[in-house]
């Protein structure tokens, strides 16, 4: 299937791993906004939802008040620390219902993620005669879901557009890799 400028898009997204992906391959920070644009083209976007966990910390708040001046709306839990002292924090069966319960009013769900997890997410929602294509940064990005959606964008092939440079590159200190 083409891209075409009727197709209605949903934008769902997992902070935690693409932001981890972005620092352990690159040292930087996605750059949301142009994945967004990248991701929904010339077609209607009827949602962008942003999952992840809140720390309650100043420069946090700052980093999801840009999110929701760039188009997303957030979906925030808190981290959960268990009795033993672990911690967890993930957001993939919201992802995966909030991207199901959508499935009739989109043409094309985006999964902005590496998580092979949600590889039956991808199948249920073909089988439900939605289009989903797959954006991560490839080396961080599970090969089956890869070869599961119907399209994939590695992000790490257009650094300047996905990526925000860390302080200390925009200094000189640390040269990140550019194509």
């Amino acid at each position: 299937m083409i891209s075409t400028a009727d197709q209605r898009i949903g934008v769902f997204v997992d902070l935690s791993n693409l932001y981890h992906s972005a620092r352990r391959l690159h040292g930087s920070r996605p750059n949301f906004g142009g994945i967004l644009e990248k991701g929904v083209s010339n077609r209607k976007l009827i949602r962008a939802f942003a999952y992840g966990i809140s720390n309650q910390t100043p420069e946090e708040e700052k980093f999801f008040e840009s999110l929701t001046k760039q188009g997303f709306e957030l979906r925030m839990k808190e981290l959960q620390v268990f009795g033993d002292g672990t911690k967890k924090g993930d957001w993939d069966v919201g992802i995966a219902i909030d991207a199901l319960r959508y499935a009739k009013k989109v043409d094309v769900v985006i999964l902005i993620t590496g998580d092979g997890d949600f590889v039956p997410l991808v199948r249920a929602l073909q089988h439900e005669g939605v289009r989903v294509e797959g954006m991560a940064f490839g080396l961080a990005a599970s090969i089956k879901l890869k070869e599961a959606v119907d399209q994939f964008t590695d992000l790490s092939a257009d650094k300047r557009s996905f990526l925000i440079p860390s302080k200390l590159a925009r200094e000189g200190r640390i040269r990140l890799l550019r194509r």
